[in-house]
């Protein structure tokens, strides 16, 4: 008989057994097909989300409608069970009105309560400019909804590299930052998600819009696409085809990111078709010149990237240009804030996080004694781990213990790039990290880091390509 499932986006990946479990047909949008009759289940997922259930099929055509699986979503999606009209009002009048100064804002932050009844601190999330010092104006910067339900910051910044942090440092160590930018002429609107344990940012949405324009409910099918493709980016899988892909990717001149993120989703596919997400990513760099996301896709294809100072706000792009500047020195410019986030990165969702190194105002020692404050040990223990050029050094001894070879047999078996690639450390950290490992009598100058031991810390080498460490 007929068989017809059409899901609520074309995006959802539907997936047909019969009574045995045995897989009959799957298909990422409709599925239209024929079955004998009897009992089917009918699977969806989209975007990390998982539904079933079983379906009967008789002797007349079956034609049905899915719901969409309950997927909670940062950006407030027509349709899907996080959405709230208070959200989308808030969202179209702060992405044009500013919260923090004067102007109409060139950033935009909104922290949205998934669920009634978790508790939403509205300032718990922090802004700061790219040396780490807070730009939002504190408390006062922000503007509360009344009950708790959101709390939204907006402002008029100049272009260039901003972080997103927690306000309260946390008491065991430097706190975590994830990377902003903001382009000339587009306003960048970030939405985040206030779950049981407080504002999560590493599931934060971010849309890019013409500056003036403000936020503004769109195409429901292009933002659960853009929804599903950073779920796949943030599990490192393909949810998303190559025709939805396309959609989001014909939409970059209204939301230049949507492209970012599209490229991004398709060299996950299989065999992902490089001549067209080169002429993608050419058509980007026209529409949104200097952005540092787009010039990581750019180093992927070999075009020439001016040195970039500012990371990328995806960690896939921080992670191409990691491996441009192993094979092109230079390509993250020497002493950025761009390559110091490169060499303290961490992997936590989709955006670009790092250890943040630089010391928070007011966050000096109180009394003027001298003491230790409590934790102190355990921050200076953790930026020894931290240091890139030990964590190269240690990742070479490990390969030289495993193998049973001399530390320089290893360094003459490797080149530096490929050394790049296997600790995911830009050029700098690793050529320094060579040069000590061969003269290792000579002392560190103070200015480069933090001195290493060979056996500092003892954790795994970490990095995008970082290969596991056998204990």
């Amino acid at each position: 008989m007929p068989f017809v499932v059409m899901p609520d986006t074309p995006s959802v990946l539907v997936t047909v057994t019969d009574s045995a479990f045995r897989e009959v047909v799957h298909a990422m949008g409709t599925v239209d097909t024929t079955l004998p009759p009897g009992i089917y289940r009918v699977e969806q997922r989209f975007g990390g989300q998982v539904e079933s259930r079983f379906v009967e099929v008789g002797t007349e055509p079956f034609v049905e409608r899915l719901a969409l699986p309950a997927l909670p979503t940062a950006t407030p999606v027509a349709g899907t069970p996080t959405t709230r009209e208070d959200h989308r009002a808030a969202a179209m009048r702060w992405s044009t009105e500013a919260t923090h100064g004067e102007g109409t804002p060139t950033l935009m932050v909104l922290i949205r309560n998934l669920r009634r009844g978790w508790q939403l601190d509205p300032f718990a999330l922090e802004v700061a400019g790219g040396d780490g010092v807070p730009v939002d104006g504190g408390a006062k910067g922000w503007e509360p909804a009344g009950g708790q339900e959101w709390s939204a910051w907006s402002g008029e910044l100049p272009p260039g590299g901003y972080r997103l942090r927690l306000r309260r440092q946390p008491a065991d160590g430097l706190p975590l930052a994830q990377a902003l930018y903001v382009l000339d002429g587009w306003t960048t609107l970030v939405f985040v998600s206030n779950g049981p344990q407080g504002p999560q940012p590493q599931f934060a949405s971010v849309q890019m819009v013409r500056h003036g324009a403000g936020w503004q409910p769109g195409d429901r099918t292009l933002d659960l696409t853009m929804e599903a493709a950073l779920s796949g980016l943030r599990q490192g899988i393909d949810l998303v085809s190559t025709r939805q892909l396309l959609r989001l990717l014909d939409a970059k001149k209204v939301n230049p990111f949507l492209g970012v993120v599209g490229a991004h989703a398709l060299l996950l596919h299989k065999d992902p078709d490089m001549e067209r997400v080169g002429s993608i990513v050419e058509r980007l760099v026209r529409c949104a010149p200097g952005h540092p996301d787009i010039a990581a896709l750019r180093a992927l294809f070999g075009g020439p990237v001016p040195p970039v100072a500012s990371p990328p706000m995806l960690a896939a792009s921080c992670r191409l240009l990691v491996r441009a500047d192993s094979a092109r020195p230079g390509t993250l410019r020497e002493g950025s804030v761009a390559e110091s986030v490169a060499e303290h990165l961490v992997g936590r969702g989709v955006w670009t996080t790092w250890l943040e190194q630089e010391p928070r105002p007011g966050a000096a020692p109180r009394g003027g004694l001298g003491r230790a404050a409590p934790g102190d040990a355990a921050r200076a223990g953790r930026a020894k781990a931290a240091d890139p050029v030990d964590r190269v050094q240690r990742y070479v001894r490990e390969i030289a213990h495993v193998e049973d070879k001399s530390v320089d047999d290893v360094l003459r078996s490797m080149e530096p790039k490929d050394l790049c690639r296997r600790t995911g450390m830009p050029h700098k950290a690793v050529d320094k990290a060579i040069e000590e490992l061969r003269h290792p009598h000579e002392p560190r100058h103070p200015h480069d880091g933090a001195p290493g031991s060979p056996d500092a810390g003892r954790s795994a080498p970490s990095g995008p390509d970082a290969e596991p460490q056998r204990g």
